[in-house]
C-alpha cells in the first residue's frame, strides 16, 4: 500500500473519528476500495490525479486525450458514468469534481470542467450535436464546452455545444443550456433562462481539505 494511500485513509479516519468503530471500519474499507479501483477503472485516462475514486465501474472511451484531476469522484452506483473523447478530442476534469450516476460527457473537440464542480445524475454534456439535421450521415463542427470552477449542475440537465458556464453558477434540474451562463447566475427551463442570481460576496469556495 502506497504512503499516499495510507495518508489519505488516515485523514479519513481522523475526519470521522467520532463515529463508533463498528460504523467507521466499513466506511473506511469502502473508501479504500474506491481509491484502489479507480486506478483500474481509469487506466485508459492519460493523466489521473491523486486520490481519484470510482464507486461502481464507469465507462471510458478515449481515442483522444483525457485528463482527470485530484480528489475526483465518479459515482456509477445505478448506471455507469460515461466519459468519451473522439479522435483529437480533449476532456479535462479539474480537482475535487463529483460526477453522479448516468452522466454522459462527450468531447469531440474540447470539454473542460473546472475545480469543485458538482454534476448530478443523468446529466449530458457534449461539444457536438452528433448529426446534422438535414444530412444525418454528417457530423456538425464541434464547439468547445467550458464549465468554470464551483458550478453546480442539477439532475437530468443538458449542456449543449459552444456553451460556457461561469464560476459559481447553478443549472437547475432538467434545464437545457444552449447559451452562455454568467458567473453566479441560476438558470432553469427549456431552453434555460436566468431565474435567479447568487451573491458572490456570500459565496464560500470549497477546498480539498
Amino acid at each position: 500500500m502506497s504512503s499516499s494511500l495510507v495518508a489519505t485513509l488516515a485523514h479519513r479516519v481522523v475526519r470521522d473519528r467520532e463515529l463508533p468503530w463498528r460504523a467507521l471500519a466499513p466506511k473506511v474499507a469502502r473508501y479504500a476500495s474506491s481509491l484502489i479501483t479507480a486506478r483500474l477503472h481509469l487506466r485508459a485516462v492519460d493523466s489521473l490525479g491523486p486520490h481519484a475514486r470510482t464507486i461502481g465501474r464507469p465507462r471510458i472511451e478515449n481515442p483522444g486525450t483525457m485528463r482527470i484531476g485530484s480528489h475526483v469522484v465518479l459515482r456509477s452506483t445505478q448506471v455507469a458514468v460515461e466519459l468519451c473523447t473522439g479522435p483529437g478530442g480533449l476532456l479535462v476534469i479539474g480537482d475535487g469534481v463529483r460526477i453522479n450516476s448516468g452522466t454522459s460527457i462527450a468531447a469531440e473537440r474540447l470539454v473542460e470542467i473546472g475545480d469543485h464542480v458538482r454534476i448530478g445524475p443523468w446529466v449530458t454534456i457534449a461539444d457536438t450535436d452528433f448529426h446534422e439535421p438535414y444530412d444525418r450521415a454528417r457530423r456538425p463542427v464541434p464547439r468547445a464546452v467550458v464549465i468554470e470552477d464551483h458550478v453546480w449542475i442539477g439532475a437530468k440537465a443538458t449542456i449543449l455545444r459552444g456553451v460556457r458556464i461561469g464560476r459559481g453558477a447553478i443549472v437547475a434540474v432538467g434545464a437545457v443550456v444552449n447559451r452562455d451562463v454568467a458567473p453566479f447566475a441560476i438558470v432553469g427551463g427549456v431552453p434555460a433562462r436566468v431565474i435567479g442570481q447568487l451573491d458572490p460576496e456570500r459565496f464560500v469556495p470549497e477546498t480539498l481539505a
